[in-house]
């Protein structure tokens, strides 16, 4: 079993070299034309620009082969690789390049800083490519790098403080690559759509799983269009697809009565970065009965560790699925305490903590950050979940999103699930704010499916499925919902809108 990404890239360069390994647009590259391509990008980088084992190194996240060459040979030489995102503000590049003190950034954005040695990833990869089509691949061994070290680190940038780094080593990327294989069900054959930011941690999951296993990786440049991702998926032959819930969403919409037809052509689909709403889950199960869709949580710190296969259980389409046996899970208390009581809500609720191969080394130079996350060789969470008598996790919110009316808790995820069954919403999303006899009430935005919305037959609605406290006591509607880079609800800028709608 190969240890290292770099090891099976090779392997399938001599055993499967004319499969191919990447497509993008009119582009396919077999994994022998990678294997040289790779070869001579880290010569090149070694030769030209003194790049060495352990060196940081900073790439520019473009969905496009060059990326793939170039975090490859960055990982060939045993340097670290620190992917950063292509739209990042250039500011928060260079709170990282001077945070990690990387050698040199490879990217073709402009960057006005004179102390960063920028150096075109364009055309290092055109070099590289010209130089193994001519046949001149250098005698470069490959030396894998022991378990123990750091193999990547992804930092997430933040508008205040230090940029946050968490290191990943080759032993974590063994088990993530792995985790993800059994939590999905790769196959070798696989061609995988990957829609999604390379330098984001569920993409770089997907990559470097489809290339481990000698599949095939077809990069696409996001979600704006169904009609890209229908004319890939026929392109490329694909038989898998990953993507965020958000963009699951979108294009049940765009594609309408062709959703079917297009989606079910896939073997599987890994929706991840988020869980599914319930009643997306439940015209998944019903639209595509023969294609396998994986609801995946992970996070940076862990990658994919709890999966749920919607097919196979139509009865915890609530849940965010069950831990892998490779996986340990633990619900605590403030105290650390485990939680024993039989789990139904909320209040037999606790931080969730994990233990295993895959969670990361740390976070690079924050030693504080790193003791409040790993303790005792457990992966602190900031998710308040229960978990059932059959091992199924149920998550209720972030810690800090908890609603409290009048000392009954509320999970804001159990009220969105609820109200986005309601016809004439098309998306919601429920905060805690103040009040002054309850404390906390729930407040819910609100984007009309029509540009109607009725909150009467909606509480109507939703007081036949919960308690009343649950009951959302204010409503915002909006045009779209606020959220990040992966889509993810920003759920901070929506108290920032309630506050800011409060002092009008």
């Amino acid at each position: 079993m190969y240890q290292t990404i770099v090891q099976a890239v090779l392997a399938h360069g001599e055993q499967t070299p004319e499969r191919m390994a990447v497509g993008c647009g009119q582009m396919r590259i077999t994994y022998e034309q990678l294997c040289g391509q790779v070869k001579c990008m880290a010569a090149k980088l070694a030769g030209e620009y003194g790049a060495q084992r352990g060196d940081f190194i900073m790439l520019q996240g473009v969905s496009r082969p060059d990326y793939i060459v170039a975090w490859l040979a960055i990982q060939y030489l045993g340097a670290v690789s620190i992917p950063t995102d292509k739209i990042a503000k250039e500011e928060n590049i260079l709170d990282v390049y001077r945070y990690s003190e990387a050698k040199f950034l490879l990217t073709d954005a402009p960057v006005s800083a004179e102390d960063v040695k920028c150096i075109s990833l364009q055309e290092c990869y055109e070099s590289a490519v010209n130089e193994a089509a001519s046949g001149h691949i250098p005698e470069l061994p490959y030396v894998a790098p022991e378990k123990s070290a750091v193999s990547e680190i992804l930092f997430t940038t933040g508008t205040t403080g230090k940029p946050k780094g968490t290191m990943l080593t080759i032993g974590n990327i063994y088990a993530i690559i792995h985790n993800m294989q059994r939590g999905i069900g790769i196959l070798e054959d696989e061609r995988i759509l990957i829609p999604l930011p390379l330098n984001h941690s569920l993409g770089m999951r997907s990559l470097r799983a489809g290339l481990y296993v000698g599949g095939s990786v077809v990069l696409q440049e996001g979600f704006a269009f169904a009609k890209a991702i229908d004319d890939n998926i026929t392109e490329f032959q694909c038989t898998a697809m990953v993507c965020v819930p958000t963009s699951m969403e979108l294009m049940y919409r765009q594609m309408r009565r062709h959703f079917s037809g297009i989606m079910g052509k896939l073997r599987y689909i890994e929706v991840g970065a988020g869980s599914l709403g319930y009643d997306m889950k439940k015209k998944l199960v019903a639209e595509l009965p023969d294609t396998r869709v994986v609801n995946t949580w992970g996070s940076t710190e862990s990658g994919g560790a709890i999966f749920l296969n919607l097919g196979l259980h139509h009865d915890k389409l609530t849940a965010l699925g069950k831990p892998l046996d490779s996986v340990e899970v633990r619900i605590v208390d403030k105290e650390g305490n485990d939680i024993t009581k039989t789990a139904r809500d909320i209040d037999t609720a606790g931080r969730m903590i994990l233990r295993g191969d895959m969670q990361m080394a740390g976070y690079f130079r924050m030693p504080e950050a790193t003791a409040e996350a790993l303790v005792n060789g457990w992966l602190y969470t900031n998710d308040i979940v229960y978990m059932d008598d059959e091992g199924f996790v149920y998550m209720m919110g972030r810690a800090d999103d908890i609603i409290n009316v009048g000392g009954e808790k509320v999970s804001p995820i159990e009220v969105e699930n609820i109200a986005q069954e309601f016809e004439e919403i098309r998306e919601c999303a429920c905060i805690g704010v103040k009040d002054e006899s309850m404390g906390q009430i729930p407040a819910l935005f609100v984007v009309p499916e029509h540009g109607e919305f009725h909150q009467a037959q909606l509480l109507r609605f939703m007081s036949e499925r919960v308690e009343k406290y649950k009951l959302p006591q204010r409503f915002v509607l909006i045009d779209e919902l606020p959220r990040n880079r992966m889509q993810k609800l920003n759920r901070k800028e929506l108290y920032r809108m309630w506050q800011d709608g409060q002092e009008k």
